[in-house]
C-alpha cells in the first residue's frame, strides 16, 4: 500500500510504500503540493501552462500578437 509522507528536502508531499497505488495517491494531493524530488512512477503528471496562455500556443515572434496585427491591418514589410 502507498502512503503520503513529507519530503525532507522540499517539505511537499511525496510517497512511501509499494508504488502500486501512486495514481490514487497523487490525485489525493492538492495541486502544487506534490514533491518532485522523487519520481512518481506510472503517474501521468499534467503539464502546467502559463496563466492566461492556452496550452499549445506560443508567444514567439512568428505566432505572437505582432504578426497577427500585421496580417489584420494589411501592413507589409518594405
Amino acid at each position: 500500500m502507498c502512503f503520503r509522507q513529507d519530503c525532507k528536502q522540499c517539505g511537499k508531499y511525496t510517497w512511501g510504500g509499494c508504488g502500486k497505488h501512486l495514481d490514487t495517491l497523487y490525485a489525493s494531493i492538492d495541486k502544487g503540493k506534490h514533491c518532485m524530488c522523487r519520481s512518481w512512477p506510472g503517474v501521468v503528471i499534467p503539464q502546467h501552462t502559463t496563466a492566461g496562455q492556452p496550452s499549445g500556443t506560443s508567444n514567439s515572434t512568428t505566432t505572437g500578437i505582432i504578426p497577427y496585427l500585421i496580417l489584420q491591418l494589411g501592413v507589409q514589410n518594405k
